[in-house]
């Protein structure tokens, strides 16, 4: 899949800044983007090859005038620009577009790539839902659901999710995420037999003890879901009431807007 080209921040721009984040290698740089502006925010972390930090005026500056995209890299290794569970925290927080910049290398000056950013936020163009490739926190079950329901009309709230939910507590939202937030999201239990198209179904997906996938249900046996490794797509099991039965599949459903 190609990467679009987010509104935001067009080719040229970014052949302008691309140098930056080759150059700083392997810290983490930070780009503010306002209309056809753009400017680099310095980066006071402790440990600037691990994550960024602002200084506060910064900050100030930033809630002030919101920016139309807030950059920062993730350097190598891993060299992806899959959020960490920090970055989706913040992004919540601030409301901003945010974009995550891959770069890898293996030293300073010797840098073999910097992508083209991964953005999400609200205020970016919802993506055709079938046939997008899979990126944790940008492109994911989650992220698929969550569109579905908007071009549908319905408003609901993006939530902070943990790409290890088992490194958090029992009893904590990230330890058990599929479950925990549907209802606070104002979604009511369906009975299995009850469900209709439109419904936010949940599996434990390859899962003895957590619910770690979720999809729509579009009616007549079909979901729309989203793997890892695989595009988007409409999915009909081969048979269905056996995988809702091993799966443990729970179904929600949001009131009408």
């Amino acid at each position: 899949m190609t990467t679009p080209i987010v509104p935001q921040l067009p080719i040229e721009m970014w052949a302008e800044m691309k140098p930056l984040f080759a150059e700083a290698f392997p810290k983490e740089v930070v780009v503010a983007i306002h209309g056809d502006k753009w400017r680099q925010l310095t980066n006071i972390s402790q440990r600037p090859a691990y994550c960024f930090e602002l200084h506060p005026s910064d900050v100030v500056a930033l809630y002030d005038n919101p920016p139309d995209l807030l950059l920062h890299s993730h350097p190598s290794p891993p060299a992806s620009a899959e959020p960490s569970d920090t970055d989706t925290e913040q992004q919540i927080k601030t409301g901003w577009n945010w974009g995550i910049v891959a770069v890898t290398g293996a030293a300073e000056g010797q840098v073999y790539n910097v992508a083209y950013p991964e953005c999400w936020g609200d205020g970016l163009p919802i993506q055709p839902l079938l046939g997008r490739s899979y990126l944790w926190g940008i492109r994911d079950c989650w992220t698929l659901s969550r569109d579905w329901y908007r071009l549908n009309g319905y408003e609901i709230a993006n939530t902070p999710r943990a790409r290890n939910p088992l490194e958090y507590p029992p009893g904590t939202p990230q330890h058990n995420q599929f479950l925990y937030w549907p209802e606070k999201l104002g979604m009511k239990p369906v009975a299995r037999h009850d469900r209709k198209p439109g419904d936010f179904a949940i599996f434990q997906f390859k899962s003895a003890n957590l619910h770690n996938h979720c999809g729509i249900y579009l009616g007549a046996g079909k979901y729309l879901h989203q793997l890892e490794d695989a595009l988007s797509c409409e999915w009909i099991p081969h048979d269905e009431e056996l995988v809702i039965e091993r799966w443990n599949v729970l179904f929600f459903r949001l009131p009408k807007p």
